[in-house]
């Protein structure tokens, strides 16, 4: 009977610094606007956002033919990190934003251009 307890007890204790281990990595957030997102689209990215409590306004947005070729916006972390960009949305340009919340990333947080 004791063994049975003590291999309990040693298998809950790894289940638990398992776990443990995997909720102490982070995170990044990052997105990309480009030529392919409908407003729909964008719609459902900021509606996603804020269920994490980061506000992302859209300030101005352009269509052609239902895709997106022009934004306008402001994306706020609630941490201190926030800015805003604006740009022709082409293939050769990518404009987003990117939110690293790695302790050793060297850019924990980049808005506009992103390439």
């Amino acid at each position: 009977m004791k063994k049975s307890t003590i291999f309990s007890l040693l298998f809950l204790s790894f289940i638990v610094f398992s776990t443990l281990s995997f909720t102490s990595s982070k995170k990044v957030i990052a997105v990309v606007f480009n030529k392919e997102m409908t407003r729909q689209d964008l719609i459902s990215l900021q509606k996603n956002l804020k269920e994490k409590n980061i506000i992302l306004v859209f300030n101005k947005m352009k269509f052609s033919r239902n895709k997106l070729s022009y934004i306008d916006f402001s994306i706020d972390f609630g941490d201190g990190f926030s800015g805003t960009s604006k740009s022709e949305i082409s293939k050769s340009k990518e404009i987003g934003f990117i939110r690293d919340y790695n302790d050793s990333a060297e850019q924990p947080f980049v808005v506009g251009n992103i390439k």
